[in-house]
């Protein structure tokens, strides 16, 4: 069973800081990640960017 878990941060840096801390669990097998990704959306811009940071493309391989 998968879970999916999304968490907010007021800024893209808190983010990617957190994202450090999560790769280090999942490096030392506490937890297990299928997919990642960031989501940012700038003041003003009308649409989010989103970095996946697992590449799908080699897991289907």
């Amino acid at each position: 069973m998968a879970t999916l878990t999304v968490l907010k941060f007021d800024t893209a840096d808190s983010a990617k800081n957190e994202l450090k801390v999560i790769e280090d669990l999942s490096k030392q097998q506490m937890i297990k990640l299928q997919d990642t990704a960031i989501v940012t959306w700038v003041k003003g811009k009308k649409k989010p960017k989103t970095a996946h940071l697992t590449h799908l493309t080699r897991i289907g391989a």
